[in-house]
């Protein structure tokens, strides 16, 4: 009898034990999971996200493999969701469908193991918009500064002359802005702003004017970055 009740008890302090570490190994499991098993409202196994366009491969979480970004089409559940699949889950959002994305291309920010990844959306009457996102804990995010993406691209009309790119302190932001005051003849002030991005927190740092009063027959010979609106040139990944 006495046999009996040791060996019961030995086996209920097993199972203690067994269901204690069940319990740590789920919590830990827990822990790595990013993301959602849907993508969006949609089943991953779903036809909208399984036709989804590849738009670019991208280091999202910084762990040294690039993810396939893709893009599903319009309509339905889960219309003009971007996502990446990490690990066993999916990080998404809905993209503006006007004008609709195109393309895509990662860029890699120096001193940083998470790459960004950036969409182009291609306005049918001219222009382009970018649009960078990055991921989050649970999602895409789109970094805005001032809730604003980067500024429309008119290619029609040179209305606001811009270039974007990576430097070790972010990103930096160039323009051109009308010159003040305004004098006989029309000029642009040069300013420029660096961005610090942590994760998907974008903070401005002091804005300086770099040039002032250049001509508009010399901004291109001086600046044609701007005139270009060239964007993350040194660090497309």
């Amino acid at each position: 009898m006495v046999r009996a009740s040791i060996i019961a008890v030995l086996l209920v302090l097993a199972g203690c034990g067994s269901a204690e570490k069940t319990d740590e190994s789920t919590k830990a499991g827990s822990d790595v999971k990013k993301g959602s098993t849907m993508v969006g409202d949609c089943a991953a196994d779903s036809t909208q996200v399984t036709a989804a366009k590849t738009l670019v491969s991208a280091d999202l979480d910084g762990d040294g493999t690039a993810e396939p970004v893709k893009l599903t089409g319009a309509g339905g559940d889960c219309s003009s969701t971007l996502f990446a699949k990490l690990g066993e889950g999916y990080l998404a959002t809905v993209v503006p469908t006007e004008p609709p994305v195109s393309s895509a291309f990662a860029v890699a920010l120096p001193g940083q193991k998470s790459q960004l990844v950036v969409t182009k959306a291609d306005h049918p009457r001219g222009g382009y918009q970018l649009r960078v996102y990055a991921a989050g804990t649970d999602k895409l995010v789109e970094l805005l500064v001032d809730g604003n993406p980067l500024p429309f691209v008119a290619t029609d009309v040179q209305e606001n002359p811009w270039s974007i790119d990576c430097s070790s302190d972010g990103l930096v932001f160039t323009q051109a802005v009308a010159h003040e005051p305004a004098g006989i003849a029309p000029a642009w002030d040069i300013k420029q702003t660096t961005y610090a991005v942590d994760g998907t927190e974008v903070t401005a740092g002091p804005t300086k004017e770099i040039a002032d009063n250049v001509l508009p027959q010399d901004l291109e010979a001086k600046y044609p970055d701007l005139v270009k609106h060239s964007a993350f040139e040194s660090c497309r990944a």
